[in-house]
């Protein structure tokens, strides 16, 4: 993702101290996670922390540092936790590939979008009567 371009030589860390809401919204960001799910995730406990990594992929994870079940406690969805799952392991190149069905949870059935836009053209020209 290139947020945050550095001296591959140069080892850098960074620690976010705040509200359980401000992290989850940050992570939301970061992660690219919708509405629903970051209402699945539950705000953090006092003095609970998460853990983002660099994994060998070049993306940084929550699973390089955090089991699938703490995942799932947290919230998180099958969806997620696969995702956290190739962020922790796998090539960019691949993603597109490997997680094509990630990819569909976030966009519509683009025939159900193309009918729905017809209905409602059709509904404006007149050629279709609504039901009262």
């Amino acid at each position: 993702m290139g947020r945050l371009d550095q001296d591959p030589s140069c080892e850098t860390n960074l620690v976010i101290v705040s509200h359980g809401l401000t992290s989850r919204v940050f992570l939301m960001k970061w992660f690219k996670w919708t509405v629903d799910q970051f209402e699945r995730l539950n705000n953090f406990e006092n003095c609970e922390f998460r853990v983002m990594q660099l994994g060998p992929g070049g993306e940084y994870s929550l699973l390089v540092h955090h089991t699938k079940e703490e995942l799932e406690q947290w919230g998180m969805s099958r969806e997620m936790i696969a995702d956290q799952q190739w962020r922790a392991s796998a090539n960019r190149r691949s993603w597109a590939q490997e997680c094509s069905s990630f990819i569909d949870s976030f966009f519509d059935d683009p025939k159900d979008s193309e009918s729905s836009s017809e209905e409602e053209e059709e509904k404006e020209n007149g050629k279709i009567d609504e039901l009262d």
